[in-house]
């Protein structure tokens, strides 16, 4: 390897044959998979025992998921702008703490508001922190052209937690009840989660003397948008048409994903299906939209991204409409699977869109500030299916 005449490594040399970009996509992979897997898919299997654990409404218990939503929504612009100023690390490695100390504050819940101050208020910051946001700031970051390759795969892990997690938890609640379950994932988050941001979490290839997916173009801005250097607010936010738009669809998909897998685990064992054969239909959901992650997310560097989300939503569709006409636990498997294969592709197409239309250096701030855009559609989906049911 030798030195440029500035006294610096070459682009092709510094890049070499493998680029770090997807350290950071295995990592952020990783992340997700904690924060996801011990928040929002154990929440369905938690549901039932919390009731009847804190003597209360199965509506009231669920609003606990959707105040967490409204924190995160709240969260949103300022977390968004800190994503885009300070150093990564501290941020995710407090939210991976608050994640820990908030489960362990769950498991030793008695009545409906300790629920609440735990999961509501302490595991919202930590998610918030350690959640989606975040890790897509960091695959925009690092990929331009593979953007949609890297984020899929990136957030494979937040479905594939649900294939590997919610059969976990459902055993361990099982075998030694849903506090322990809770205290062991409450123990298992930082143990996994603190040295993967350590051992490698790099915010943008700049920091390394790299170029956005390896190219040689040298550091620096690769995509056509000047960087940043504009103010964003809500009220920005809500004047812009592609904002608005892509709110309306993708919300109307995350209203019917979290009534859909936050209530078919209490639906199906209601009906007398028994707790491992309802958690297989939502391992069935989490798997299929595991893989579609990434397969969207391919699909969406080389197709139309209106055709991908055209199919996406027709999946969701039919999934639903499998669950409402048939009885049988084969058929049912059947649409989870059409189901999840429509859900997993949502968070990709959304990231996606917001990163191609704003670029990177924008990305976490509109992301943030469409927190609050997105609240209603958020929060609405668990409540009125439990609400209905």
């Amino acid at each position: 390897m030798t030195l440029g005449i500035n006294g610096h490594y070459s682009v092709a040399e510094r890049q070499g044959t493998f680029f770090y970009g997807w350290v950071i996509v295995g990592l952020t992979f990783v992340i997700q998979f904690l924060a996801m897997g011990s928040t929002f898919y154990i929440f369905g299997v938690l549901l039932k025992p919390l009731t009847e654990a804190l003597d209360a409404d199965r509506f009231l218990v669920s609003l606990g998921l959707s105040s967490q939503m409204v924190v995160g929504a709240l969260l949103g612009p300022w977390l968004g702008s800190a994503v885009a100023k300070y150093p990564i690390r501290p941020l995710m490695s407090a939210g991976i703490l608050l994640l820990s100390l908030g489960l362990f504050a769950v498991s030793q819940s008695t009545k409906l508001w300790h629920f609440y101050v735990g999961f509501a208020l302490i595991v919202s910051v930590g998610f918030a922190l350690a959640g989606p946001l975040p890790n897509a700031a960091l695959v925009a970051n690092w990929f331009n052209r593979q953007r949609g390759t890297a984020m899929g795969i990136s957030q494979f892990g937040v479905t594939f937690s649900g294939v590997i997690l919610v059969p976990l938890f459902t055993w361990l609640m099982i075998d030694f009840g849903w506090r322990t379950a809770l205290i062991i994932f409450a123990g298992g988050v930082p143990l996994i989660g603190l040295p993967a941001i350590w051992a490698g979490m790099v915010k943008t290839p700049e920091e390394r003397n790299l170029s956005p997916d390896g190219d040689d173009t040298g550091p620096g801005p690769t995509e056509t948008e000047a960087p940043s250097g504009t103010h964003w607010t809500l009220r920005r936010a809500l004047g812009e048409k592609s904002i608005r738009l892509i709110a309306i669809v993708m919300g109307s998909g995350f209203i019917t994903i979290s009534a859909v897998l936050l209530s078919i685990h209490s639906h199906m064992t209601d009906s007398g299906m028994s707790d491992l054969r309802a958690s297989s239909i939502i391992a069935a959901m989490t798997f299929t939209g595991a893989l579609a992650k990434p397969l969207f997310g391919i699909l969406t560097d080389y197709l139309n991204k209106k055709l991908v989300t055209y199919i996406s939503i027709g999946a969701q569709f039919s999934g639903v409409a499998g669950f409402v006409l048939f009885d049988s636990f084969s058929a049912l498997i059947v649409a989870a699977g059409i189901f999840g294969f429509g859900y997993g592709a949502q968070m990709p197409l959304f990231n996606i869109l917001v990163a191609t239309i704003y670029g990177r250096r924008d990305f976490p701030r509109v992301i943030g500030l469409m927190g609050p855009i997105m609240l209603p559609f958020n929060m609405l989906g668990l409540p009125l299916a439990t609400l209905a049911y």
